[in-house]
Order: C-alpha cells, then structure tokens, then sequence
C-alpha cells in the first residue's frame, strides 16, 4: 500500500511537471539595438532565442529547444526596473527556480503604438514589488528592483545571477488566464512569445514579417529615460526597461 501512495504521488507529481511546462517554439528576430550615442545604457547580455548564457555557458536542452525565451540584462541588485510602457499589473509573486519573483504588465495597442496587446514579464526581482494587480503604470515608471532570486544555488552557484529577465508576449486580444503552481504563466488569448525588441519597432504590423526585413530596419532604436527620469526623446510610447546615464560633453 505505502509503495503504491509512493508511485501515485510520483505521477501525480510528473503530471504537474508537465503543466508546468514552458515550452515554446522560439526563432530568432535578427534584432539589434542601438542606443542613443550621448547615453550610456546598460547592454543585452544574453539576447532572445541564443543559446547561451551571458558567461558562454550552454542553455537547459529541456526547454524552449536550448533556446532563450527572453532578453537579459546584468544589473547589481536593487537596480530599478522601468515600465517598457503604460500598462496594466495583471500578476506578481514569486515563482520557482529560474524565475523568482516576477511581475506580469498588459500592455493595449494604444499604449504601445503597436497593433498587438503586449504581455511584458520581468523576473529575479530582489523584492516583492509594491503595486497591486489593478494598478495603471505610467511608461518609464518604477516597476520593481533588479536581483537575482530565482537563480541562487543554481547554474550560478550560491550567490545566483543578479540580472533582468525580460519576456514578451504578443497578440490580438486582451484575454488572458492565468495558471501553473505559482500563478506565474500568464497565457494572453492566441498571444505568441517573440523577442522584447519588436516593442521598439516603430511600425510593424505582421510579427513573421520582422525576420525578413532589411539590417538597417533591424536596428531598433529605444527611448531611454535618463538620470533626471525624463524620457528622451519626449512623448515615445516605448522606453529601454533600465535608465541610462547622460554623457558629459567635453
């Protein structure tokens, strides 16, 4: 009997595994970014779709075909988060190993410029962050603090990998649920995983048409927000998740 609970529980556990699963067919965009010349902004160490870590290190097989299934940013801890737009908080709490604590934002077509409805996710958060699902943020605003939970004991050893990972999702309607043993899988209706740096398209109506578009188009150009949190340029919809530092002029 105590060897059939054993097994039961193991299925039962393996079939939750498998729910849990996020796997997603990832292809990569060809998407470079380029920041203003009078701004330092703090890079991609690890873009959407490589197979590699920012060290060089190969990704987990298992998932996504070895694939990255966003962007990353190194960042010491505590560094603050910006909103990639206005949007709404659709989720937030902390997940398991790999993810940490996450906020989810909706994001409309009018508050991206975009044709799609953008589902945006920032993991390894340091802390909870302090807003509520429900709230509006504005484009540029403080969305959490960068950290490294969800990586400690890890790939990167005990002390984890303070960074920022980026995902988004994009798609022809608001609606979504929300699932997995965390509540951390936002699943926006008929939404598909492509790179964060299609936010900064500045006019793209069909996601398939992005790998086929010229190099000089496929460097995007972000917004930034810099030291003084004033979005540069003035009025853009979309802005670089990280504030960047003005040069100084000699």
């Amino acid at each position: 009997m105590k060897l059939l609970l054993l097994v039961t529980v193991a299925i039962a556990f393996s079939a939750q595994a498998q729910v849990e699963r996020r796997d997603h067919q990832i292809v990569s965009s060809g998407l470079n970014v380029a920041f203003p010349s009078d701004y330092a902004c703090e890079p991609i160490s690890s873009p959407f779709a490589s197979p590699t870590r920012f060290d060089g290190s190969l990704r987990r097989g298992d998932r996504n075909s070895g694939l990255h299934g966003g962007l990353d940013i190194t960042l010491e801890t505590g560094t603050p988060l910006l909103a990639v737009a206005d949007g709404e908080v659709i989720a937030l709490g902390e997940g398991g190993a790999l993810e940490g604590i996450f906020i989810w934002l909706r994001h409309m077509p009018t508050d991206t410029g975009l044709p799609w409805f953008v589902f945006s996710k920032y993991q390894h958060l340091s802390a909870r962050p302090l807003l509520n699902v429900g709230d509006r943020i504005k484009v540029g605003s403080i969305v959490g603090l960068s950290g490294a939970t969800g990586t400690a004991g890890k790939h990167y050893g005990p002390g984890g990998y303070p960074h920022l990972h980026l995902t988004t999702f994009y798609g022809p309607s608001g609606e979504y649920e929300i699932r997995g043993m965390y509540q951390s899988i936002v699943s926006g209706k008929d939404a598909k995983i492509d790179d964060p740096l299609v936010l900064y398209l500045a006019s793209t109506a069909d996601l398939t048409a992005v790998r086929d578009m010229t190099s000089e188009r496929k460097m995007v150009r972000p917004a930034v927000v810099d030291d003084d949190r004033q979005i540069q340029p003035a009025g853009s919809k979309t802005v670089w998740p990280v504030s960047c530092k003005k040069l100084s002029k000699r």
